[in-house]
């Protein structure tokens, strides 16, 4: 919403219309007066008295013609002085003061918060302006043909987040394509859009759309239950705290996103070495703890004959191959595991409670599955991607994320120079 500038009274106020016409006449009448007078063969005293009536005079028609209309004026509405802003005339104070909080919390927080935190702090002050049942943030795809429910709050929260539609179906939909608030008093629209359970409890909603300059990135949709209805009173607020929520979302989703590709590997969307000593350290603190009871090891993994591979077969194919041994070493491993990529074809694991005994698990289990699956180069030609690995376990072999890794290092180089197997190994034709 763009304030209008404020009028020009002076210039345009009915108020001043022709006022300047008649002061002219009053003013050249006192001034030939006083001029007939001062001239005349009256006495100074009856000279003073008449330039002493003239004033008064003066005074009184000045005021009739002048400060009467502005008076008049003074009493005229607010807002026909000022053509304010919708949310300046149609809000009263306690809602200006919480649509100012939202405002104060972008240079407090926009750039310092993740977007699910972000998200959290703000729906509960919109929840103060308007109360609803559940809330719910779409973000529109990259081609702008699905929006999702990234986040979700209140009722059916766990129902709603990570729901698809069309963009161009529902409320959501309906307001991404037209640009302007919306509400539905039944759920019409949502009920042909949405499963049925995740409007379980739900009886209308209203949706506004978030812009990031001239385009709209998502919608907020506000959900109301029996208990609590949502009308058209609640269109022009939305309207208001949308515009404000928008530029905290994006602060925050910009501040995630920069957080993710600081901590992410470009190539196989592993987290990267950096990740990987801060999860390190966390788990250390922790067997620290309870040592006796919380084992925990550091395996260190890269691919056998890598530099011969990209050397025969390029480095995209190279690249190729990291990611396929990425996905597979991920799937392999167990859920409170953790993955990271380091350089070129290293990959970091840290293995929480994992003893000796458990770790050889998971390594007999990563060498069955690559045996298992050859990667394809062409269609008449494929490899079996084989390991090295290095292992090491807190406490026994050191007590730091530096001791882990250097012993981890260590035996993966003892391992791949005890291995004399030089040639790389092709699956056979059976496979």
């Amino acid at each position: 919403m763009k304030k209008s500038e404020p009028q020009n009274l002076s210039k345009s106020s009915p108020a001043n219309s022709g006022l300047s016409y008649p002061i002219l006449a009053v003013s050249l009448a006192a001034f030939i007066f006083v001029f007939l007078a001062a001239n005349s063969a009256l006495a100074l005293g009856l000279k003073i008295a008449v330039f002493v009536v003239i004033s008064l005079a003066y005074t009184l028609l000045f005021r009739f013609f002048y400060a009467k209309p502005h008076a008049r004026q003074a009493n005229l509405p607010e807002e026909r002085i000022v053509e304010k802003t919708d949310t300046e005339t149609y809000f009263d104070e306690d809602i200006e003061n919480k649509l100012l909080a939202l405002e104060e919390a972008s240079r407090f927080f926009g750039a310092s918060l993740k977007a699910s935190d972000m998200f959290r702090l703000v729906t509960s002050r919109i929840n103060e302006m308007i109360p609803f049942a559940s809330c719910a943030f779409f973000l529109a795809d990259g081609n702008q043909t699905n929006l999702k429910v990234i986040f979700a709050n209140g009722e059916n929260a766990g129902i709603l987040t990570n729901l698809e539609i069309p963009s161009s179906k529902g409320l959501a939909g309906k307001v991404f394509i037209g640009g302007s608030c919306e509400i539905d008093k039944q759920l019409l629209l949502d009920k042909v859009s949405f499963p049925a359970k995740a409007l379980t409890g739900l009886e209308a909603a209203i949706a506004a759309p978030l812009y990031r300059g001239a385009d709209i990135f998502g919608v907020l949709q506000l959900f109301g239950s029996e208990k609590i209805v949502l009308g058209e009173s609640s269109l022009r607020l939305l309207e208001a705290i949308a515009e404000r929520f928008s530029p905290l979302l994006l602060s925050s989703l910009a501040f995630e996103k920069n957080l993710s590709s600081a901590l992410t590997d470009s190539l196989t969307n592993l987290p990267n070495e950096r990740a990987f000593y801060l999860v390190l350290e966390n788990h250390i603190a922790e067997s620290q703890r309870y040592r006796d009871n919380r084992p925990l090891t550091v395996l260190t993994i890269d691919i056998k004959h890598f530099a011969e591979l990209n050397q025969k077969y390029g480095h995209a194919t190279g690249d190729n191959i990291l990611y396929f041994a990425a996905e597979i070493i991920k799937n392999q491993l167990r859920r409170m595991d953790f993955l990271a990529r380091s350089m070129s074809d290293e990959f970091l694991t840290v293995l929480p409670t994992a003893s000796k005994g458990v770790t050889q698990e998971i390594i007999e289990r990563l060498n069955n599955i690559f045996d298992r699956s050859p990667y394809e180069i062409s269609p008449e030609e494929k490899i079996i991607v084989e390991l090295n690995y290095g292992t090491a376990t807190f406490w026994q072999d050191g007590e730091t994320a530096h001791e882990l890794l250097k012993i981890a290092h260590l035996r993966k180089q003892q391992n791949k120079s005890s291995d004399n197997a030089k040639i790389i190994r092709f699956p056979n034709k059976n496979l």
